[in-house]
């Protein structure tokens, strides 16, 4: 059924004001009565929105464009047609987009058969060459067998575009869906239109920012289907760019997964490496990375993209554990109805992307003794309903440890004796959540803290708060030996004693007392992992418990907070639980920043003839300042930082791979807390704990240092001409610290001049902050 729209209304024009005039006259000439008033007809099929009222604005002009589709009809020669609207990032209308910046694609939703699941499928389609041309680089990944079909965008030269000079278009597939003979139309299926736009000319130029608008309908009903009632609405692009921030693939111009999942489907295989380029495989294979099974057996996973390059994936570190499936699949989400496919609509397909070791024809590494099984008995054991409750998909990726976790939360119920020269006693207990808090015995020789060598529960004393943690006089270290700069350890599982005020409560007194001179706050903080056989093994597996902290004061008033740069919650976006040293600290980063703070180095793990000399090439030692380690950590490949920790062992970070952009500072830092530092805020960052004019580590006077804001920014901008931009602005990488840890020359430093809020080099402005969402 054609369905009339504002092209075909004007092109019927006066011959259909002619008929209309002429049925009124014959009617005025009629007599008789004219009988009861008939029922009222049903609400006909709604015609497409009119174009915007009102000027427009070259395209080119436009910051970002905001694209719609409005309408999607089809002619009666079975080619659909498209009204598109273009607004600019204030909602002006936008006009002048050529028809070769434009790429569409038309897919279909088709049911699961055999249970199999739903896919799109593409009706615009390319058969990509094998080799191809220029030929696949590097050869040796090349291990397709021939051409092979993909879901592909058809460019609006190929059909009819029609600027209407005032913000609207409207495009007509050169394809036709009702006769196409390769894919018979099925009218009665959810189709879809989805659309691109292009404004620079090649892929290596950046385009102006762009929304993949989708419209998905039903042809033969001529009824709109809203996104999230499609029916195959898995996953969406908030929790993609929870850690990718602006997930963008294919030089710029496609950002959402409601476009990518009409071509990455599953009749779609790139035809040089012969693999898969359906979504729900290609996605589970990039993120399992260097743990596929057969990655770790010696293979490779990769795609040929772009210019028949291939881009590898087989050494991609996810930065969490592969069986949270629930952070990509949430099914609290109204926006994805479907979330929860990975454990209901269970199938050799999707499973196979991740256990891509077993081969369920044949029943290889598929149980044991090896079970074949088709497709359609995957949901028999795998299921929801499955009667094999250790075998349901929802059991089997569950991870002990985290549910082992839920029965533990520490306390810290009170700091005491804080003041210079005082020993501070700390007073905590551990309870079950779980179990109405019940306390537990941490003492008990069958407490989950005591009995085994790895299970661990102490408390930090941390000071001052303010700018920063230095921990001087702590005792970590002496003048040759020790980690300079680490806070006061009470050790719980060793030194407890039953607090009898409170039920369950335990406290240990400090050996060392708060220095002399100390001023301020400081903070107390658990650290600590009890230990549980969860998989019956008879092995204790070290869980993962969040620390707490309780703030004391020093010689402050009242108790004054460390400052919050940071929230652990941005951290999870992609860690889902920031858990390290042995699962013994445990999503908190002001426990973090405790030790590693801007007095601390690695010096004490730089021993010769160790792994750490292996790894890192020298033994000067590396500073383990947060603010500086964080950074480092996360720009990889461009800071090259190597660190050595627990048992001499050295760390190269220099192959991390950040998801999501480095210079989107809010992906981490809560708003604004991401301007230059200054003194007041935060310290210089001793980069030589152990100089020859200072050899003792248990004092940081003497230490060569890297002021604060020149710390912070060199740790992402290396060049030789950044460095020397800062020390222009007043920075130096050769200050030398004094007993109270401060630096003169930090005071020289006037990075925040041109780089704080609302200067002329605004970080926020510079860095593109709040301008990375274009879905």
């Amino acid at each position: 059924m054609r369905l009339l729209n504002t092209r075909s209304a004007t092109a019927m024009g006066k011959p259909l004001l002619l008929a209309l005039a002429v049925a009124v006259l014959v009617l005025a000439g009629c007599s008789g009565d004219t009988g009861k008033k008939g029922p009222e007809g049903p609400t006909g099929i709604p015609g497409p929105p009119g174009p915007p009222a009102g000027g427009y604005s070259p395209i080119a002009t436009a910051k970002e464009i905001v694209a719609s589709i409005a309408f999607v009809s089809l002619a009666t020669d079975g080619k659909v047609q498209v009204d598109v609207r273009l607004a600019n990032e204030l909602g002006q209308p936008l006009a002048g987009l050529p028809a070769q910046n434009i790429r569409f694609v038309l897919a279909r939703l088709e049911p699961g058969v055999n249970a199999s699941p739903s896919t799109w499928h593409a009706i615009t389609r390319r058969v990509e060459a094998f080799p191809g041309t220029p030929a696949p680089q590097p050869a040796q990944y090349v291990t397709g067998t021939g051409p092979a079909s993909q879901g592909y965008t058809e460019t609006a030269t190929s059909g009819v575009w029609v600027d209407n000079k005032n913000g609207s278009y409207s495009y007509k597939f050169a394809q036709s869906l009702t006769t196409d003979q390769a894919i018979p139309y099925n009218g009665n299926l959810t189709h879809r239109v989805g659309l691109e736009i292009r404004t620079s000319p090649n892929i290596t130029t950046t385009n102006i920012p762009a929304n993949n608008a989708v419209y998905d309908w039903t042809p033969a009903l001529g009824t709109r289907t809203a996104i999230a009632d499609s029916g195959r609405q898995i996953v969406d692009d908030d929790t993609c760019n929870a850690c990718h921030d602006n997930l963008e693939i294919h030089g710029a111009a496609r950002f959402n997964l409601d476009y990518c999942q009409m071509c990455h489907e599953s009749y779609s295989t790139d035809a040089q490496s012969g693999n898969s380029l359906d979504l729900k495989v290609m996605i589970h294979k990039i993120h399992a990375g260097e743990n596929l099974p057969s990655v770790k057996a010696g293979g490779f996973y990769g795609i040929f993209g772009f210019g028949n390059f291939f881009q590898r994936f087989d050494e991609v570190v996810y930065p969490q554990d592969l069986r949270n499936c629930r952070t990509c699949h949430q099914e609290d989400d109204p926006g994805t109805p479907q979330a929860g496919n990975w454990r209901i609509t269970v199938n050799g397909t999707t499973c196979s992307s991740c256990h891509d070791d077993v081969n369920f024809t044949t029943g290889k590494n598929h149980g044991s003794p090896g079970t074949a099984a088709t497709e359609d008995q995957c949901v028999t054991c795998h299921g929801q309903n499955s009667s094999f409750e250790n075998l349901k998909t929802a059991n089997a990726h569950v991870i002990p440890e985290q549910v082992a976790a839920q029965k533990f939360k520490y306390e810290i119920l009170s700091v005491v004796d804080t003041a210079p020269g005082q020993k501070p006693t700390v007073t905590m207990r551990v309870v079950d959540p779980t179990n109405g808090n019940q306390p537990y015995d941490i003492k008990s020789p069958t407490s989950p803290f005591q009995g085994d060598s790895n299970a661990s529960l102490a408390v930090d004393l941390g000071y001052s708060t303010r700018p920063d943690f230095t921990n001087t006089g702590s005792g970590s270290a002496t003048a040759t030996t020790g980690t300079p700069a680490q806070p006061i350890r009470l050790d719980f599982k060793a030194n407890a004693v039953p607090d009898p005020a409170t039920a369950g409560a335990f406290k240990v007194t400090s050996a060392i007392a708060i220095p002399l001179g100390t001023t301020g706050s400081g903070a107390a903080l658990v650290e600590g992992r009890p230990t549980v056989d969860v998989n019956g093994d008879g092995t204790r597996e070290r869980i993962p418990v969040a620390s707490v902290s309780k703030t004391f004061k020093i010689t402050d008033p009242a108790p004054v907070p460390y400052r919050q740069v940071v929230n652990i919650a941005k951290c999870n976006d992609c860690h889902a639980q920031l858990s390290l040293h042995g699962n013994g600290r445990t999503d908190n980063t002001d426990l973090c920043a405790t030790c590693h703070n801007p007095n601390a180095t690695d010096i004490n793990r730089r021993v010769a003839g160790s792994n750490c000399e292996a790894v890192t090439g020298t033994l000067n030692d590396q500073t383990i300042d947060f603010k500086v380690m964080v950074h480092a950590i996360h720009a990889g490949p461009v800071a090259q930082y190597k660190v050595c920790g627990y048992n001499n062992t050295g760390y190269d970070f220099s192959y991390v791979v950040y998801p999501g952009r480095l210079n989107n500072c809010e992906g981490c830092h809560l708003p604004t807390t991401y301007y230059p530092p200054n003194p007041a805020i935060a310290l210089s960052t001793t980069v030589d704990a152990a100089p020859a004019t200072a050899p003792s580590r248990a004092s940081p006077a003497g230490d060569i240092a890297t002021t604060p804001g020149t710390a912070v920014c060199s740790a992402c901008h290396v060049s030789q001409a950044a460095k020397a931009h800062m020390q222009q602005s007043g920075g130096s990488f050769n200050a030398v610290k004094a007993a109270d840890s401060t630096t003169p020359a930090a005071a020289l430093e006037s990075c925040g001049t041109c780089h704080g809020p609302g200067s002329a080099s605004d970080v926020k402005v510079v860095h593109g902050v709040g301008e990375f969402n274009y879905n």
